[in-house]
């Protein structure tokens, strides 16, 4: 019941935000059309191909992690259970995840532990964000925290200190006594030991540095993969945003997006695009179009991976077909 309510209040929020973005743009109506009409087809379709790419690069970014644990699998198969976890994260409104079902797909198939391909996931995750906040960083000194109000950038500065703090928790929990916290308390009993040997798993990639580097250098590239996408789906729209923009921009709504209200992040993440994205002088109507066109590219690529499940699940009827 709870898990219900959960899942019908975070579709009710992101319908909300959606809402009322179009509510705010509702005076622009004419100007998205005219930019719908002008849109150029080129460009746009250099977006979707990057974007694509940018999605499926995570392949590389995992699979290295899954190799530190001599877990060979194959590129084509963690590539089609990224694109399944791509499905569910934003195009089901269920409380099954993406990295859930990565961590399953792994385990059914390739028979990778859970706690392992648990750790891999978390980590390949800690990566992605580390990387946001190298790019945040960039950014700043590029000086483009400039554009942003002093209360804008305060709690963006927050945002990125928990993050950092929630970071250490999970790598150095003596640092804040968690451990002391699980033996306190008997209702941490019975999943003590299969924390302990969780979180044994996740702190020995500090003695896998190679890995480490290889899988953020990977989502350096990725993140490279998005630029030249978003950089696209400007040109596509004739607005004259220089590439550096993004910079900042893609990491900012990536660091939006986490936050567990939405479904995907569906609604925050647009508002946020359209938020950042005026920032530099784009007007409102341009903006919002924008971040329709994003929406568009997320959901069709969440549409091939759920396309490739049907395929798997349901026309082969096996675990796995590749």
């Amino acid at each position: 019941m709870k898990k219900r309510f959960g899942t019908a209040l975070r579709i009710t929020i992101s319908l909300a935000l959606l809402a009322f973005l179009i509510y705010r743009s509702r005076s622009n109506f004419g100007s998205i059309l005219d930019g719908i009409k002008d849109l150029n087809i080129y460009y746009l379709s250099i977006a979707f191909l990057f974007y694509f790419i940018a999605i499926s690069f995570i392949v590389f970014r995992w699979g290295i992690l899954l190799k530190a644990y001599n877990h060979h699998i194959s590129g084509l198969f963690l590539w089609q259970s990224a694109l399944i976890g791509f499905f569910y994260n934003n195009l089901l409104p269920s409380s099954v995840g993406g990295d859930f079902y990565r961590v399953y797909d792994i385990k059914q198939n390739k028979n990778v532990p859970v706690k392992e391909g648990t750790a891999t996931v978390v980590i390949e995750r800690t990566i992605g964000t580390l990387t946001s906040l190298t790019m945040l960083i960039i950014a700043y000194f590029l000086g483009l925290f400039k554009y942003l109000s002093k209360n804008a950038a305060l709690g963006l500065l927050i945002s990125i200190l928990i993050l950092v703090l929630i970071f250490v928790a999970i790598f150095f929990p003596r640092l804040f006594k968690l451990n002391l916290l699980l033996n306190k308390f008997r209702i941490f009993a019975r999943i003590r030991p299969g924390l302990k040997e969780f979180h044994g798993i996740l702190i020995s990639y500090r003695h896998k540095i190679n890995y480490l580097l290889i899988s953020y250098l990977f989502s350096l590239i990725i993140q490279v993969f998005f630029i030249i996408s978003f950089s696209s789906i400007a040109l596509a729209l004739g607005l004259e945003l220089k590439f550096y923009i993004f910079i900042f921009v893609l990491p900012f709504i990536a660091l939006v997006a986490i936050i567990p209200i939405t479904v995907g992040g569906i609604g925050i993440r647009e508002n946020a695009l359209v938020f950042s994205i005026t920032l530099f002088g784009i007007a409102q109507s341009k903006a919002t179009l924008f971040s329709i066109i994003v929406l568009a590219i997320i959901l069709t690529i969440g549409m091939i991976g759920g396309i490739i499940y049907l395929i798997k699940n349901i026309f082969y009827k096996s675990k796995s077909f590749i």
